[in-house]
């Protein structure tokens, strides 16, 4: 990930921190206005990439084995910018972009031209937009907090080191989470600020995947609504 990134985003939540202490005491009873923007960060799962031999064709056709590898793609840290628009009290839309940076780790073994376990590690800028429907539950009584579901789809760019491999692909996902509401008011730019957070199952396909893979996220955002 950027360095570059990291102050952005603090930056950023520093004038949001000030802009919601400033509106705190001005509070009624329930949330006001559609619009919604959220800035956040949290985790992303790693998953399992497969084992797959590497094979060279010989002149009667048989392959030959090289040597085989395992591939894992580790977790990662990851931030995130959202925003949404609420058609009802129930249902809403709402669009994300996030930015993370998972190492991709293979594991290389009998290989035979040189015997034993080799490791090369590789880092990977990863870019996801996504966008789908929200739909809001009854506020748990006495906790502050209401709990919500989330479904959409989205589109992957993978930028391998130096940027040398770029892959493409889609992700569908499913999720849920809770919001607490910090303050809301009737007028002013910013009427309501909340903190929200989601757990999410995301099934990426890119494009040297086999096969789907599933990756689990957690993230905590601060909400915004105008």
């Amino acid at each position: 990930m950027s360095p570059r990134i990291v102050p952005l985003v603090l930056i950023t939540l520093g004038v949001l921190t000030l802009e919601v202490a400033s509106a705190a005491a001005q509070t009624t009873s329930e949330p006001v206005g559609r619009f919604e923007v959220a800035v956040g960060a949290g985790w992303l799962g790693g998953a399992s990439l497969g084992e797959q031999p590497a094979d060279l064709r010989s002149a009667s056709a048989t392959p030959f084995q090289l040597f085989d590898t395992d591939t894992d793609l580790g977790s990662s840290g990851i931030f995130e910018a959202r925003v949404g628009f609420a058609l009802t009290r129930i249902f809403g839309i709402e669009g994300r972009a996030a930015i993370s940076s998972p190492e991709l780790s293979t594991v290389i073994t009998n290989d035979v031209e040189a015997p034993g376990t080799f490791t090369a590690v590789e880092s990977i800028d990863q870019y996801v937009f996504d966008g789908g429907i929200v739909v809001r539950f009854g506020a748990w009584d006495g906790l502050g907090l209401t709990p919500f579901a989330t479904a959409g789809l989205g589109y992957v760019r993978q930028l391998h080191e130096e940027h040398e491999l770029v892959e493409e692909g889609h992700l569908f996902y499913v999720g849920g989470g809770v919001t607490h509401t910090m303050f809301s008011r009737p007028q002013g730019l910013i009427r309501a600020a909340s903190l929200r957070a989601d757990v999410r199952l995301n099934l990426f396909s890119v494009e040297l995947d086999e096969d789907n893979r599933p990756q689990g996220s957690v993230t905590g955002s601060l909400v915004l609504t105008f």
